[in-house]
């Protein structure tokens, strides 16, 4: 498998649609983990251990999402090193975002592990199920460690342009997830704390995988501890690039989370439908999803490497794609709705209401469908400030207000309405920025068109980093 992928030459659906489908395995299989979880745990615990792990999901998201924006900045700022073949910058960049890393994961464990109750408490856990929420919590931020490295190695790789090694990583892991949770959960009866521990290990193994693997390949990053230092000028670079959309992501998953308690309100019940409902949301959207973090990486080595055009085109290539894709998914969805929910839970009043709330949510599917490739060619693009001003207006003028209305008026039913009201907004605000062509005017985009003009004069800073 090569290390690297270059984005800049080749037919531009091609290297979409070759780039974008590992994704979306990986993506598939990274949801997984608390999917199948939530299968477990509600096959063999019911509706209380099911809704202990529905309510830890979305706080889950906010650790992953968040990680994952910060990773986008890194895969961002090594994608546009390696579009201009300058070796010694991916080298000290990849290294103080290991530091970076390192850092994070110790500070998110200490202190999630410390707050646990009081954010559970934060979002209306049901009492019935408080209990083994925190066990669950408790298990994942001791371990987030393995969530952030994992999340750091598809990083560096989606900037070289290789997005099927970590997809290997995952797929292993995934499968390793299933096996120790039945183990748990199903044959020694540990609940969501087993589930947990499976998470936790699964993860670990795609971690040690990755890093075995850049050894073994002798890759220009080599995970060696002697090597791992912050470059000053490098660490600003990935923080420019990673913070809006560590923020976007933070921002976002925070009002998803605010639904979740807004959902918890209505009773044990309603905690569990939004649960099964976010979740089959989280898997709809997950090829939309892989077409944003490839155009990030796609726009990226072609801005660097001075092809903004070609970078245009592939934005209009990403849409057509995400929205065939997405129309599909929403149908298949709402004709075996029920088949799909009765996986999660056999309670009939559970399925029902999860029905009701896929008919509306289903809608937000083909809104994602053309956000998803905006938002990856903004960030690419070096606008990353955009998604989170984006998230503040749609989230949390939009989304919450709207919510809080339409549940005092219509009950449950509201929630699903807001879930439509967010990405509606978004689409509005994305698509001005894109088509006036203010997203030309960034100083990150001035500045690596200017880096690039620079070295035009000579190839004597290419290297092959293979």
């Amino acid at each position: 498998m090569s290390l690297q992928n270059d984005l800049t030459t080749g037919n531009i659906r091609t290297q979409i649609l070759k780039f974008a489908f590992p994704l979306i395995i990986s993506n598939f299989f990274q949801a997984l983990y608390n999917a199948v979880d939530m299968f477990f745990v509600g096959r063999y615990t019911g509706t209380i251990g099911l809704s202990a792990v529905s309510v830890c999901g979305p706080i889950m998201n906010i650790m992953i999402m968040t990680i994952s924006g910060l990773s986008i900045g890194v895969a961002i700022v090594i994608a546009k090193y390696v579009g201009n073949k300058h070796i010694e910058d991916v080298k000290k960049s990849a290294n103080s975002a290991i530091a970076l890393y390192l850092v994070l994961s110790l500070i998110v464990s200490f202190f999630g592990y410390l707050f646990t109750p009081y954010i559970l408490k934060l979002v209306n856990t049901p009492v019935q199920a408080f209990s083994a929420a925190t066990d669950y919590l408790h298990v994942i931020f001791i371990g987030i460690i393995f969530m952030f490295g994992y999340n750091l190695i598809s990083a560096f790789q989606r900037g070289f342009g290789d997005s099927k090694s970590s997809m290997y990583f995952v797929i292993t892991a995934g499968l390793f997830n299933i096996i120790l949770d039945y183990i748990f959960v199903a044959l020694l009866n540990k609940g969501a704390f087993g589930a947990a521990l499976a998470t936790v290990m699964s993860q670990a193994i795609s971690l040690i995988m990755g890093i075995v693997y850049f050894r073994m390949k002798k890759h220009v990053i080599t995970f060696h501890p002697k090597e791992i230092r912050i470059y000053k000028n490098h660490l600003i670079r990935l923080l420019t690039a990673g913070l809006p959309a560590a923020g976007q992501q933070l921002l976002l998953n925070v009002s998803l989370l605010t639904l979740s308690g807004i959902a918890n309100s209505f009773g044990l019940v309603y905690s569990a439908v939004y649960g099964i409902g976010i979740k089959i949301d989280s898997f709809a959207v997950l090829p939309s999803d892989a077409i944003n973090m490839s155009l990030v990486s796609f726009v990226s080595q072609n801005i660097g490497g001075g092809k903004p055009d070609r970078a245009t085109k592939a934005l209009k290539e990403a849409i057509k794609l995400g929205i065939c894709i997405s129309v599909v998914i929403a149908a298949i969805i709402l004709l075996f709705s029920y088949q799909i929910v009765s996986i999660f839970n056999s309670d009939h009043e559970v399925i029902g209401a999860t029905i009701d709330y896929l008919k509306i949510a289903a809608i937000s599917y083909i809104i994602y469908a053309v956000i998803h490739p905006f938002i990856g060619f903004i960030r690419g693009s070096g606008n990353a400030i955009q998604t989170l001003i984006n998230v503040v207006f749609s989230q949390y003028l939009i989304r919450i207000p709207v919510a809080i209305i339409c549940t005092n008026f219509f009950g449950f039913s509201g929630v699903p309405m807001a879930v439509i009201a967010g990405p509606t907004f978004s689409l509005l605000m994305y698509g001005y920025f894109i088509i006036s062509g203010r997203w030309k005017k960034s100083h990150d985009y001035q500045e690596m068109i200017i880096y690039n003009d620079n070295n035009k004069a000579g190839n004597s800073n290419e290297i092959d980093l293979k």
